[in-house]
């Protein structure tokens, strides 16, 4: 789904704790592991928020805090939320 015109939420995650270092997710892993990315082309989009609970609820049974987001394309392949 990424780089989708239509589906524009994305999940802003970080460890417990290390609220000072959000990264956006790219996929998670079979072994659970999210991976993060800074380019817009590789972001993980939602068509909303309820279809993101799933995975925010992964995430945060393994210890990760999470938002929901909005991402929006800014230039050069990269983005910014809302």
């Amino acid at each position: 789904m990424a780089g989708s015109t239509k589906n524009t939420f994305c999940i802003q995650y970080w460890k417990v704790g290390e609220a000072h270092n959000p990264k956006v997710l790219k996929r998670i892993n079979k072994n659970g592991v999210p991976i993060s990315t800074t380019l817009f082309s590789e972001v993980y989009f939602y068509k909303d928020g309820p279809e993101a609970f799933a995975d925010c609820r992964l995430l945060m049974e393994r210890g990760y805090d999470v938002k929901i987001r909005k991402c929006n394309y800014l230039d050069n392949n990269l983005f910014w939320l809302i």
